[in-house]
């Protein structure tokens, strides 16, 4: 078996019979061997953000290459629960064909045809529908706690809105935005650090239903400030290098008047 994949040229069945040898109990890979799905979760989070990175550095290659170690986790957690005889990728693949069908219906049924501006609406129903199906009849019942805590907020803040919690103008969340600043400036004024805790979550969780309501992906906005900063920081390091210079023994000063001079230089580039 392991002769025949020795060419130039595979395919979906190619890669299902790779894993299937890696995870051969005689002659497979010991380490693949010896992976649950348990043991392997973070992977798929690591290739999905890896798969992001590619994406926004615009880089093709990259994306075939990560978008294919995604893949490896899906053949991988696939083979697992094939052995112990839960599932396999067929039934993967089968169970997502009929998602997807049962979710556009204004594509898959003739006999109903929507337009652009109920699709997102109907697409939510069906989701609900599935929701109250397996039992999960909390409005939030579905939301994974797993998810990243930005993008749990966001999910738990459009849900919310869907069922009618939610501000109708945007001066609403700005003042509630004020009003966790204030409490969190009161906890740091009586050094209640534990309050101090959870009103820093209060507060990022206003900003996060402000970016919401302005259209705004924060999680992509965070992104961007980080990596503002990084260049920034790197400027400075380079800068520094010029005149032979340590970064962590040069005054706080000296460092602010640099990173001023980065954060000019980077707006004459915008402008």
């Amino acid at each position: 078996m392991a002769t025949q994949l020795q060419e130039n040229k595979y395919n979906f069945e190619d890669l299902i019979e790779i894993m299937q040898e890696l995870r051969d109990p005689k002659n497979g890979c010991e380490w693949n061997k010896s992976q649950n799905s348990s043991s392997i979760r973070k992977y798929c989070i690591e290739e999905a953000y890896e798969v992001i990175e590619s994406i926004e550095s615009q880089d093709i290659k990259s994306l075939c290459e990560e978008l294919g170690d995604l893949l490896f986790q899906v053949i991988f957690h696939s083979q697992i629960n094939k052995e112990e005889s839960n599932f396999d990728i067929n039934d993967v693949i089968q169970i997502l064909c009929e998602k997807m069908i049962r979710r556009h219906p204004h594509v898959f049924n003739n006999d109903k045809k929507e337009d652009k501006s109920k699709i997102e609406s109907t697409w939510e129903k069906i989701k609900e529908e599935e929701r109250i199906s397996k039992g999960k009849e909390g409005i939030l019942s579905d939301i994974p706690n797993a998810f990243p805590a930005i993008i749990r907020s966001i999910k738990i803040q459009k849900r919310a809105s869907r069922n009618g919690f939610d501000w109708d103008n945007i001066e609403d969340v700005l003042n509630k935005v004020s009003e966790e600043f204030e409490e969190l400036n009161q906890a740091l004024e009586i050094n209640d650090l534990e309050n101090a805790n959870e009103e820093i979550g209060d507060l990022m969780f206003s900003i996060i239903n402000l970016s919401r309501k302005l259209r705004i992906d924060p999680e992509s906005s965070l992104r961007n400030t980080n990596n503002k900063f990084t260049k920034r920081i790197y400027y400075i390091e380079k800068k520094l290098e010029k005149e032979d210079k340590k970064f962590n023994q040069t005054s706080l000063s000296e460092l602010e008047e640099i990173w001023n001079e980065a954060k000019n230089k980077t707006k004459q580039v915008i402008s």
